[in-house]
């Protein structure tokens, strides 16, 4: 009754106040602690030098913060206490605006786990500059930050794409007796690690975690090694993406099965707290390309670097929840401009059409592996067949059972991105096929899932509810029959996708999102692929994923 009452004095406040906000109501309900707050200020005087004040309540605790305004736009970053936060917004020491948000987890198994992984004869510390704290602690904090930004994102874009603020859940959501970022010591010796591929990283460390105590499938694990080095060089001239990860050793930027792993040479342009945010974005301090890597998508800046890895992260994370890739969106090269979610004003950066290709005016992606596994008629779930080429993705597979001979390795397919023709500053050199496909409610970001994407994480497993026993009690019977093309599912079917097999890419991509799903579904040949060899992904009204491989 409390709750009602305060919901009502608040809506007569939203009718009266200049202050709105366009992406939340009073009273709703997150399963994440980081928000982003977006709004306009409708009237009345308003400065691009004058700051909005919020404070946040939550019991008897209280915090202050001041943001931007520009244009009349504001976004908010929070970090929300779980249960019921009360966030007073003030402007111009007259208007005022209060919205009441509940930050509660959902009750599931299923979560992703942040590890910082220290090789065995490592100190743990990453590649920094000395006035940069390089500790294992500061990498934890770095990481459990990115992790949140992550999640965060992932649901905003999900509800910019109409399907609902779902995201997934945190390892110490789940359990809080773990830390924000768990230190996984590893047995591979340091200079061995720095010689390896990142493929040969990605199955080693995968088989290492699930072997240890954390080893579990119902984890998806975001990985970071401590030992990535870049090098160096006294090169002058500007060099390609490529390049620059040649001269980086036990880099890593690979998603696949349910492992997400990352090299840590950027990571010192990484915030370790949320007030850090805003300001690591916006960091334009020129990078020292001869001593530390620039993956700032030919930005040049510490946060460019920032934008681009964390982005990376959002892209990769997204296969081990079984996307593919997409021509754009995050899923495609549409994740360098991530900052963009975070920023008002003229500050956002912004990538030209130059910037989004490589060399052959194909989108740029980094590298993915993925574990093809078959499921019977009763959905068990056969042991990993092989590695296949770069990007189609499964769940993780049981590394403990899988030998050497199980595992057909693929050079990774690391495609270089191009120099930029000319500096890129304007917000008005857009890509019409972005601009088609951006959602009104995102603003200018133009950061978004493609609508596959978002259809296949709204009813993903990591992204909903378990139901217990009744929902392992349902028959969950799915089949691809190849020879006549059709998918047949007794819990129904959401989602179809047809890619190429080589590279991931969803050629066709069929959605059913009605209240009752289709049971079976006749897959037309209306793409133009150039491979003859397809994946087929399904995924059913319970979250269970089918992929096949086959030829015609």
């Amino acid at each position: 009754m409390v709750m009602d009452n305060r919901i009502n004095e608040e809506n007569k406040n939203e009718q009266n106040s200049p202050i709105f906000i366009t992406n939340f109501e009073n009273g709703d309900i997150v399963n994440y602690s980081l928000v982003i707050i977006k709004g306009i200020i409708t009237s009345g005087d308003c400065s691009n030098h004058m700051k909005l004040k919020c404070t946040v309540r939550l019991n008897e605790l209280q915090k202050v913060s001041h943001w931007e305004v520009y244009n009349r736009e504001f976004k908010i970053l929070l970090e929300l206490r779980r249960g019921e936060n009360i966030i007073d917004l003030d402007y111009a020491e007259q208007h005022h605006k209060t919205l009441v948000l509940e930050y509660t987890p959902r009750k599931t198994n299923l979560r992703v786990t942040p590890m910082y992984i220290i090789c065995q004869g490592h100190d743990g510390s990453f590649q920094s500059p000395p006035d940069v704290d390089s500790s294992i602690e500061s990498a934890c904090s770095r990481i459990a930050v990115g992790s949140k930004l992550i999640q965060s994102i992932t649901a905003e874009k999900l509800y910019e794409s109409g399907v609902g603020r779902k995201t997934f859940q945190l390892e110490h959501e789940v359990n809080p007796k773990k830390p924000e970022c768990i230190v996984f010591r590893s047995n591979l010796n340091v200079n061995k690690a720095r010689k390896m591929k990142q493929g040969e990283l990605w199955t080693h460390f995968g088989r290492e975690i699930m072997l240890s105590d954390l080893g579990s499938n119902e984890r998806k694990y975001l990985g970071f090694i401590s030992c990535t080095r870049y090098k160096g060089t006294d090169i002058d001239k500007p060099m390609t993406h490529d390049e620059i990860t040649s001269l980086t050793e036990a880099y890593a930027a690979l998603g696949g099965g349910g492992l997400a792993l990352f090299g840590t040479a950027c990571l010192y342009t990484w915030p370790t707290c949320v007030e850090e945010i805003v300001p690591k974005f916006l960091d334009c301090s020129p990078v020292n390309t001869r001593r530390f890597m620039d993956d700032s998508g030919y930005r040049n800046t510490l946060g460019g670097c920032f934008a681009t890895t964390l982005g990376s992260v959002i892209h990769e994370l997204g296969h081990t929840f079984d996307l593919g890739h997409t021509k754009d969106g995050i899923m495609g090269r549409g994740f360098d401009n991530i900052d963009r979610v975070f920023l008002v004003g003229d500050k956002r950066s912004s990538l030209t059409k130059d910037n989004m290709n490589n060399f052959n005016g194909k989108p740029v992606q980094h590298s993915t592996v993925s574990l093809q596994r078959n499921i019977s008629v009763t959905m068990n779930v056969a042991e990993p067949l092989r590695v296949l080429g770069p990007r189609s993705k499964t769940t993780l597979g049981n590394f403990a059972s899988m030998s050497k001979s199980d595992i057909v390795r693929r050079s990774p397919n690391i495609t270089p991105i191009t120099r930029p023709s000319s500096l890129y500053s304007s917000v008005t050199n857009r890509l019409s096929e972005s601009r088609k496909n951006m959602n009104r409610s995102n603003g200018n970001d133009f950061v978004y899932w493609s609508r596959n994407c978002a259809v296949l994480l709204s009813y993903h497993r990591w992204f909903n509810n378990e139901y217990g026993r009744e929902r392992q009690a349902i028959t969950r019977y799915l089949k691809f029959d190849k020879n006549k093309m059709m998918i047949i599912s007794t819990a129904g079917i959401r989602i179809v996708e047809v890619r190429d097999e080589s590279n991931g890419m969803v050629l066709d991509s069929y959605e059913f999102t009605n209240v009752l799903p289709e049971k079976r579904f006749l897959v037309p040949f209306t793409f133009s692929p150039k491979s003859k060899v397809l994946t087929i992904v399904v995924e059913d009204d319970l979250g269970n994923v089918l992929k096949q491989t086959f030829s015609y």
